[in-house]
């Protein structure tokens, strides 16, 4: 009879805290397919893949796990020199989002006047500059994208790196 409870105490789907010698089993309820994302990027490639896709979809929305948390926006003003700390000092994490997105649709925009096809556009090349000796967590980054007929359309904005993972920071534009 123990083995053919303990067979379904493990096949059911439910998790029994404590023995069947003298305690009560309690079932703990444990949620299937719950997986918490990573924010930020492990490199600048992802962030790339993830703008053109945002691009050609028109949704901004795809990148919300690329840019920096409120936590992250602590740490930035810890470790950023007098410049962030003014840049940051007012701003909160959705404050950056909202700013990203609203250069986001215009560049939709803008490319929509140029006649831009943007589901035909694949990342090229990622680029990235180095970080000012008054700013090592913040870098320049160039994304170049290519069209069918090989014409380069060049996106350039900026990322942070913090814990190994990048974050999209702010300005992105197309690159005249």
């Amino acid at each position: 009879m123990k083995k053919l409870l303990l067979f379904y105490i493990c096949f059911s789907g439910i998790i029994y805290a404590g023995t069947l010698k003298g305690r009560t089993i309690k079932s703990v309820n444990m949620p299937h397919n719950n997986f918490i994302r990573a924010t930020g990027a492990t490199s600048l490639a992802e962030i790339s893949k993830a703008i053109l896709l945002a691009l050609q979809t028109n949704n901004a929305g795809q990148l919300t796990s690329y840019y920096p948390s409120d936590q992250e926006i602590t740490t930035l003003r810890q470790l950023g020199s007098e410049d962030m700390k003014a840049v940051l000092e007012n701003q909160s994490a959705t404050d950056l989002q909202n700013s990203f997105d609203t250069d986001l649709q215009k560049i939709v925009q803008e490319g929509v006047s140029k006649t831009l096809n943007w589901s035909e556009l694949e990342v090229a090349d990622t680029k990235t500059g180095k970080g000012t000796s008054k700013n090592s967590v913040l870098f320049p980054v160039e994304t170049v994208l290519q069209t069918k007929q090989n014409q380069p359309v060049s996106l350039v904005y900026e990322v942070i790196k913090l814990k190994n993972r990048y974050y999209l920071f702010r300005g992105i534009r197309l690159k005249s």
